[in-house]
């Protein structure tokens, strides 16, 4: 579980988090870097979503589907 929650943002944010509350100073990299990661899976969700909407237009998908709420 270690791998998986040094790809997640929020861990590098409850860690600056932790240490503000222990009384050490924010560790802005940490928060630097759990800002890419999260600019990183928007870019990435945004190039799925084009991918998946122009194949859906492509083969009628989306045309298919409106039609048959229709009638």
């Amino acid at each position: 579980m270690q791998v998986v929650s040094r790809i997640l943002p929020p861990s590098y944010v409850f860690e600056s988090l932790r240490a503000v509350v222990g009384g050490r100073p924010v560790c802005w990299i940490s928060l630097l870097w759990a800002s890419l990661l999260a600019v990183l899976y928007i870019f990435l969700a945004g190039l799925i979503f084009k991918s998946t909407y122009n194949h859906a237009v492509r083969t009628g998908l989306i045309a298919r589907y409106s039609a048959e709420s229709l009638s």
